[in-house]
């Protein structure tokens, strides 16, 4: 199950999103019988990337702003 689809959320699917929706289209029964099973499969992966490539830049973003707040605990401290 994916999240709901908006091309200016997951910008980078766009084609493979596309893609899903062609096939749900031409394939309105068989969708469910597995027709679009592959496509599917490729827009779970680009979002996967997505997602990771999201967490590793808030990871960092975490890790400098911790950094900062060490700082300045720090030098509180010395000023102490």
């Amino acid at each position: 199950m994916h999240p709901p689809l908006a091309d200016h959320q997951q910008g980078s699917c766009t084609e493979v999103m596309q893609a899903l929706k062609q096939c749900h289209d031409a394939n309105p029964w068989m969708k469910f019988a597995g027709a679009c099973n592959s496509q599917k499969h490729a827009l779970n992966m680009c979002l996967r990337e997505e997602r990771l490539e999201r967490t590793r830049k808030n990871q960092e973003a975490a890790k400098e702003k911790r950094k900062v707040v060490e700082q300045r605990w720090k030098e509180l401290e010395d000023e102490a």
